[in-house]
């Protein structure tokens, strides 16, 4: 992905309830409670506290996100992350110290995509 484009930022000080449907590239700092959509990059900050299903193209996972996550392309699970909820991806690297619980489950669900996991250590 294009990461010079401009960038959506959901500050450390916001705090928001309902429904998000996000665009190509949105990076979220504060505390969202509802559901998630993103049509492209996703970003998850370190400080942010997530109460949501959140779907979308590929999402990276810094902070706190309690729900189901859902990606048709990849997701990336920091070290720093807290997952509580159920992962879904063609496509799903979990880095060292990141706490996950629920289930992860790698579906293809495009042809050009291949099963995989990488547990980086």
């Amino acid at each position: 992905m294009d990461l010079d484009r401009e960038m959506d930022v959901i500050s450390l000080t916001s705090s928001f309830s309902g429904n998000f449907s996000f665009g190509k590239y949105t990076r979220v700092e504060g505390k969202i409670d509802g559901n998630i959509k993103s049509s492209g990059l996703l970003i998850i900050g370190e400080q942010a506290s997530i109460k949501a299903d959140i779907s979308g193209h590929v999402l990276v996972i810094y902070g706190t996100v309690s729900g189901d996550i859902t990606a048709d392309n990849k997701i990336l699970i920091q070290s720093t992350a807290t997952v509580s909820g159920n992962i879904k991806s063609p496509a799903v690297t979990i880095m060292d110290g990141a706490k996950i619980n629920g289930q992860i489950s790698m579906s293809k669900y495009h042809s050009n995509f291949f099963k995989q996991l990488e547990l980086v250590c």
